[in-house]
């Protein structure tokens, strides 16, 4: 049985580490500086989010073709078997379906329409536990609301990498990497990857962009094929203090909402995220929190006497209780203060470097069409 994973909000698109200087703490009424929180800051938002979204989808566009060009100096050396983990589609241009608000921590807000049919989501943490009922749950848009897309699981084929010999694969390797295979009895020949580039990766490098981008990291550097988009320089951004700071008036109201709607106990905290995965997985998956329990220490409200034993049963508790949220959620404006509240900080994020992230998609489109002439030849 695979453990479930636990439910943290992604890092991607958020709000730059920037921001936490520029913005000070303070309620939703008042102004911490940077963009203000409203309807322009929504629809900047999601403008800005979708040129993040492009430089994802031109990430994509960048790796098909440089294994086609790969593949193609691979086999005019005449290997016709390639190593798949070299080879692996890149899905980047499938996260962020959901615009702007596909990192934002809306989770324990859901909207009412969200809440009657998901529930929080926790859900899909444990699907496992049911997997024929989850496979009925997980539609398109489920998949988008919790950015799940549909993509292949689990390690690449290699089974007819594996069928090849040792001397096949070592060769391989060396017309690849440009640097002899290292070799072991237990595994096998292997890329030696403290080599200098070469061989057919070089080679893809030079005619696409001319040279390897050379990316410096913890006082080291290595090559790597290009430039980085610069959405990426902001992508590591997952603290909801500065967010939370920002609404502790609207926070105390949905508390106090919560505890009037029967939920006493329950407080929605600085990461706006209560400790909804325990509460519900220990239900999902009593056996599982049994022997593990929570590694964090976080203290968890008590699970009803007469808690479900079934997958269904706890999907039902869990979307009454989420519908009690979002109705809270609604009542106190604690919803619509963090969809406007986050889209200002994505504003104060992203704009600085737009100017920045349209010439990347413009460079990198060039190096594209070259490619594309030089595949065609």
């Amino acid at each position: 049985m695979p453990a479930p994973t636990r439910l943290r909000f992604p890092a991607a698109a958020a709000a730059a580490a920037a921001l936490l200087a520029s913005c000070s703490s303070g309620s939703a009424a008042e102004d911490p500086g940077g963009t203000a929180p409203g309807p322009g800051a929504i629809a900047e938002a999601e403008r800005l989010y979708q040129i993040v979204n492009d430089s994802r989808a031109t990430t994509d566009e960048l790796t098909d073709i440089e294994q086609r060009v790969a593949k193609r100096c691979m086999e005019d050396e005449g290997f016709t078997v390639h190593y798949p983990p070299y080879f692996q589609e890149s899905a980047f241009g499938t996260y962020g379906a959901a615009g702007y608000l596909t990192d934002a921590p809306v989770r324990a807000v859901p909207t009412p329409e969200a809440a009657e049919q998901w529930g929080f989501g926790v859900w899909t943490e444990f699907t496992y536990v049911d997997e024929d009922a989850a496979a009925e749950l997980l539609t398109p848009e489920a998949r988008i609301a919790f950015n799940l897309p549909d993509l292949p699981t689990g390690p690449p084929d290699t089974s007819e990498w594996d069928a090849e010999s040792d001397a096949y694969q070592a060769d391989w390797i060396k017309a690849y990497t440009g640097a002899p295979a290292i070799t072991s009895d237990l595994k096998g020949p292997e890329p030696d990857t403290t080599a200098p580039p070469g061989g057919c990766w070089l080679a893809m490098v030079e005619t696409i962009y001319g040279e390897p981008y050379m990316i410096e990291s913890d006082g080291e550097s290595y090559p790597a094929t290009h430039r980085p988009s610069p959405a990426s320089t902001v992508e590591d951004f997952e603290d909801t203090g500065e967010l939370s700071a920002r609404l502790d008036g609207e926070i105390a109201d949905f508390d106090a909402c919560l505890a009037e709607s029967g939920h006493e106990g329950w407080e929605l905290g600085d990461d706006l995220y209560p400790p909804l995965w325990q509460y519900f997985g220990g239900m999902y998956d009593p056996a599982y929190f049994e022997e593990y329990g929570d590694e964090e220490g976080i203290e968890v409200p008590d699970l009803p006497d007469d808690a479900p034993a079934d997958f269904a049963g706890v999907l039902d508790l869990e979307r009454a209780m989420a519908v009690d949220f979002a109705a809270c959620g609604q009542e106190t404006g604690l919803r619509q203060a963090v969809e406007e509240g986050w889209a200002a900080m994505l504003v104060d994020a992203f704009a600085p470097i737009e100017a920045d992230m349209t010439a990347w998609q413009e460079e990198m489109q060039a190096h594209l069409d070259a490619a594309q002439d030089y595949l065609q030849e």
